[in-house]
């Protein structure tokens, strides 16, 4: 029997795709994953999707990609759809100092809540496990988020040891390791638009 990834629920089934399908631009890649998901809380990430999206699409040293998402998603469409969230993320704002290329570079970033991160994160990684080891019950899991600053030598390093699953060019890419099989303890690595790393353990 098909049952909600994230609460369990039979009822009012729906598709939810992980990651979220705002996250690419048009036309979206044809292999996006879906896993059953009931209407309330598939509804109830929606915010959340979008205020991601503008986040993770705001970096710096983000794609080609990002930047396409940023321009024509969050300027042209959330902003103008929304003030209210176009002065949220305005209010925002907060001087930083990223390093591209080797060089510091003084910018502009936007704080997004830890709160907010988790969740979205841990719902990717919830559905994830669905999609990949349906087998495995993370009821009882506990998971710890972790920010990295992204570089070839954690990527190489990732490529060695971990599976790796690529989605929309410049877009998300994600690696897994699951320690044992059939339990919950793994190792998920999320990178969104080449400048937002993210690991996540499981147990």
């Amino acid at each position: 029997m098909e049952t909600c990834y994230l609460c369990g629920s039979i009822d009012d089934l729906t598709r939810d795709h992980i990651p979220p399908k705002n996250l690419f631009p048009s036309p979206k890649p044809s292999n996006l994953i879906t896993v059953w998901c009931c209407r309330k809380c598939n509804e109830r990430y929606s915010l959340i999707d979008e205020s991601f999206r503008i986040f993770t699409s705001s970096v710096i040293n983000r794609s080609k990609t990002g930047e396409s998402v940023w321009n024509k998603k969050v300027m042209q469409s959330s902003f103008v759809r929304s003030p209210k969230l176009k002065s949220a993320t305005i209010k925002s704002l907060v001087p930083i100092e990223e390093e591209i290329n080797g060089i510091k570079v003084k910018a502009t970033g936007i704080t997004y809540p830890i709160k907010k991160t988790k969740s979205f994160l841990v719902r990717l990684t919830k559905g994830f496990t669905r999609h990949f080891n349906p087998e495995i019950d993370l009821a009882g899991a506990k998971f710890k988020v972790y920010h990295i600053t992204p570089n070839q030598q954690i990527v190489d390093m990732l490529h060695q040891k971990f599976f790796y699953v690529e989605k929309g060019d410049g877009v998300f890419r994600m690696w897994r390791m699951f320690v044992k099989d059939n339990v919950p303890e793994s190792v998920w690595v999320y990178v969104f638009y080449d400048g937002l790393m993210f690991m996540i353990k499981v147990n």
